[in-house]
């Protein structure tokens, strides 16, 4: 992504000021009425990712010891989540594919001769570990599950936000040059449809928010994944909105739940027949490449002009990445040319995480993080029942985002990782206990609390 290019409209401080300022009051009362100290943590960090995103005027400029602002936010949470897990959840079993990568990341670096990579990723990588294992604490100390209900409002200052650029008419331009997206001054369509699916994600879990607003809020999340017009986050979107909207269909009344059920289908057939007009050579595109992706991976140079324009460059980004690899000395083959290369040798990032992953860490980095990735998603098998759907459909919605986009090169994409990743492991515990206590014999001791941390 070229940074100049995907600049996004600036509201200015004249709308952005007294918007803060709202947003500021209401997550001050959500985040009072969270109980512990590190669910007021992830729902501190998640809300001012999503403040300081309106803001990257400022925030991408350095401020400090050649950091932008957003990089020295992210120390900063990263920093103080330290202080507020315990120590002895870093050493969680799940975390070890996550270690692996960063040992990975240290080895690369270190052999590419290349330390600023190096800190870069470290510190993304640190903010991924620490949240995710808040997200973990915080779950497990939620006994009356409230905290998920209450995160929803971190996500206010996009709806607000989106909703002003649409009343003020300030669209940006789509990544492809085609039409016009809503992004609510935010920078990039990418980082913001992430951070709405983030948003979906924790209202697919708040199992304790009543429909009359859960269903409100979906919808308000869904739509703004819309408005955002980035074709990668709408497919990934499409396993988790299906699942759900009928999970929270199923917790209406039986005798509301046709009615509804009739509703969402019909809105579901006008929203895809839209997109697809709206969006229809987009989706051409999309056919065109799934049609024989192995004739759209080739040396950059036998490109025509047609195909340089499908899916907006991206088989040509592939493919000059892939090629460029496929040059490189034995020890990049398999450690890559070091964490955060690419800066150095394209214009354009590589828009998907594996060929990313390939050329930054190599063929072992690759191995790594889907190693990482099944891992995780293997403990859905053991969470909760009513858990697995939204968590199962969770997991492939970020798999296919990760084929379109890089989530893991940005702090919304990690922070969405590492909130499905704690409540997924948060959930396979707690299933896991429960099972063992429906084995034991009732006459036996009683089992310890499966929240117990």
């Amino acid at each position: 992504m070229n940074a100049a290019a995907a600049s996004g409209p600036y509201f200015g401080l004249a709308i952005l000021g007294p918007a803060t300022l709202v947003l500021l009051v209401s997550a001050l009362i959500a985040g009072h009425r969270i109980k512990s100290l590190q669910g007021r943590f992830v729902f501190a960090a998640i809300w001012l990712r999503m403040i300081l995103g309106a803001y990257h005027v400022y925030m991408f400029k350095p401020l400090a010891a050649g950091m932008s602002g957003n990089a020295l936010a992210s120390v900063a949470v990263a920093g103080v989540g330290l202080l507020v897990i315990r120590p002895r959840h870093l050493m969680l079993k799940a975390l070890l594919p996550v270690y692996f990568l960063m040992a990975l990341v240290l080895l690369s670096g270190v052999l590419n001769r290349d330390m600023g990579g190096i800190m870069t990723v470290a510190v993304k990588y640190g903010y991924f570990v620490v949240l995710l294992i808040a997200a973990f604490e915080a779950l497990r100390r939620d006994e009356a599950e409230r905290l998920m209900p209450l995160l929803i409002w971190a996500f206010a200052p996009l709806l607000l936000f989106q909703a002003l650029s649409i009343v003020l008419n300030l669209p940006k331009g789509s990544e492809g040059g085609d039409g016009l997206v809503w992004i609510g001054g935010y920078n990039h369509e990418s980082s913001f449809s992430i951070s709405l699916l983030l948003g979906f994600i924790v209202g697919s879990l708040a199992h304790r928010l009543h429909p009359a607003i859960r269903l409100p809020y979906l919808g308000a999340m869904a739509i703004g994944i819309f408005l955002a017009g980035y074709r990668t986050s709408l497919i990934a979107a499409v396993p988790l909105l299906l699942i759900a909207f009928w999970v929270a269909i199923t917790h209406i009344s039986p005798s509301q739940r046709r009615i509804m059920a009739a509703v969402a289908l019909m809105a579901a057939v006008v929203g895809v027949g839209t997109i697809a007009v709206i969006d229809h050579q987009r989706f051409v595109d999309m056919g065109t490449f799934l049609a024989n992706p192995a004739e759209l991976i080739k040396p950059p140079r036998e490109f025509t002009q047609i195909e340089r324009g499908i899916l907006s460059a991206r088989p040509l980004i592939w493919s000059e990445y892939i090629y460029a690899y496929s040059a490189g000395l034995p020890h990049q083959l398999l450690f890559g040319f070091g964490p955060e290369s690419w800066e150095k040798a394209f214009n354009v990032y590589p828009h998907n995480t594996l060929i990313g992953t390939l050329y930054e860490l190599g063929g072992v980095g690759v191995g790594v993080i889907v190693l990482l990735w099944i891992s995780m998603a293997a403990l859905v098998l053991q969470a909760r029942r009513l858990d697995r759907p939204v968590l199962a459909a969770a997991h492939l919605s970020f798999f296919f985002l990760n084929m379109g986009t890089m989530p893991f090169w940005q702090i919304e994409g990690l922070a969405l990782y590492a909130v499905l990743c704690g409540y997924t492991l948060f959930s396979a515990r707690e299933g896991a206990q429960r099972r063992a206590n429906a084995r034991a014999p009732s006459w036996g001791p009683m089992s310890a609390s499966p929240r117990a941390a």
